[in-house]
């Protein structure tokens, strides 16, 4: 039993995962799910990261509306943890970030400047920024559609000829920054959401698998931070479920942004048309 279109478009949350910022709860269909967690680099990545949860027939998000100029968002990625869905790394044989997946909902047309920056450094223990700064990319994902979910892939490997972000000096724990360069408010930002998910189960019974494993609730690691309106990254902050009002989100956890990370690609030989393009997933 699916939850119900209208029910779902509906839903505007009550509060905002962060200060000043606007959400509302959405539904990704299955196959936009399934290719979300499908797609990826052409090459063979040695392993994978994300620490988002989304359920098949349950895939509700939030999408973060009204993201102002230079703002950051960040994902502390730390190779050695076990994550759902993903493959686990041995930083032993793999210490190379190659490629950057990220979601995002409601891209502009052009000519609207939808320039975004990725940024990674090594991570401190809080998700602060320590050190010289690893990589740095600008990109402007494409327009997919009005109110369409836009995966695109930032590669450091410029089409694999140059290897990826070597993360030997962070022993594999990086933090990877988003910053929005333009002051258009968009494209949005999506994370998963508990709390829709856990309320729905009345009327999806799919829904209730979100408080049991592989997924906990509420989380107590934040991995997805708020850095705040800054040229450079503030103080990092976690990013609560809505229906928590902020503070140290006890009931249902935090939020996590639907990000994928892939890490020492075994083949060089790749497709220019795959490597670097960006991937639209069409409503």
């Amino acid at each position: 039993m699916k939850v119900p279109t209208l029910f779902v478009v509906l839903l505007l949350l009550a509060s905002a995962p962060a200060p000043g910022w606007e959400s509302k709860t959405l539904r990704m269909s299955d196959s936009e799910l399934a290719e979300i967690k499908r797609a990826g680099p052409a090459g063979s990545p040695a392993c994978t990261m994300g620490y988002y949860y989304l359920i098949d027939d349950c895939a509700l998000v939030s999408v973060v509306s009204g993201v102002e100029e230079k703002q950051t968002v960040g994902v502390c990625l730390d190779m050695v943890e076990a994550t759902a869905w993903h493959t686990p790394c041995d930083t032993n044989a793999c210490l190379t970030l190659d490629v950057i997946k990220i979601v995002l909902y409601d891209v502009l047309a052009p000519p609207a400047d939808q320039t975004m920056n990725l940024k990674v450094y090594a991570a401190g223990e809080s998700g602060q920024v320590e050190g010289d700064m690893l990589g740095n990319l600008d990109f402007s994902p494409a327009y997919g559609g009005e109110s369409a979910f836009t995966s695109t892939l930032i590669d450091f490997t410029n089409e694999g000829t140059v290897p990826g972000l070597d993360l030997s000096g962070c022993a594999g724990r990086c933090v990877v920054l988003l910053t929005w360069e333009n002051d258009t408010g968009h494209p949005g930002l999506v994370l998963d959401i508990v709390s829709a998910c856990v309320d729905s189960c009345g009327a999806n019974a799919a829904c209730c698998a979100m408080g049991v494993p592989p997924y906990i609730y509420p989380r107590g690691t934040v991995h997805t931070y708020d850095y705040g309106h800054t040229a450079e990254p503030g103080e990092p902050g976690p990013i609560c479920d809505p229906a928590e009002g902020g503070g140290t989100c006890p009931t249902y956890g935090y939020l996590e942004a639907v990000w994928n990370a892939y890490f020492c690609t075994t083949s060089t030989s790749v497709e220019a048309t795959t490597w670097g393009s960006i991937k639209t997933l069409y409503r």
